[in-house]
């Protein structure tokens, strides 16, 4: 009596879920022309402005630098620059590269502004580099 009692239970359910709309989880079916409400979400939000960025601060990527630091392993040499950081909570924003590496086996540093005024190559006049710029 249970087993037919539980059989006519199982067919019951299956009849009444292939009848409803709903699937299994609850979800009603969605047509093919109807949109996920993510979507349409989605297209409603646009997105923020960005903000103008302000003016150029410390030396241009790829200029050659004096070193002004006295503890700096390379104090009163040259060096390129690799990166200015624009972001002005950044202690040290201008990392420069060098030719000959320190102690440790590295050619990067990080410098404040104040430490790398602008300089001339090594070995090149301010004529030379003049007329380097000009063929450009």
């Amino acid at each position: 009596m249970a087993r037919a009692l539980s059989v006519l239970f199982l067919a019951a359910a299956c009849a009444l879920a292939l009848w409803t709309p709903l699937s299994f989880v609850g979800t009603a079916i969605a047509s093919s022309s109807a949109q996920p409400r993510t979507a349409l979400r989605a297209e409603v939000k646009k997105a923020p402005k960005k903000k103008a960025k302000g003016p150029w601060v410390g030396p241009k990527k790829g200029s050659w630098v004096k070193i002004l630091r006295p503890e700096s392993y390379w104090f009163q040499q040259r060096g390129q620059v690799v990166n200015v950081n624009q972001k002005p909570e950044v202690k040290y924003p201008v990392t420069v590269k060098f030719d000959s590496v320190n102690y440790a086996n590295v050619n990067t540093n990080g410098y404040a502004l104040w430490e790398v005024p602008f300089s001339n190559p090594a070995g090149q006049s301010l004529r030379a580099m003049r007329l380097r710029v000009q063929r450009r």
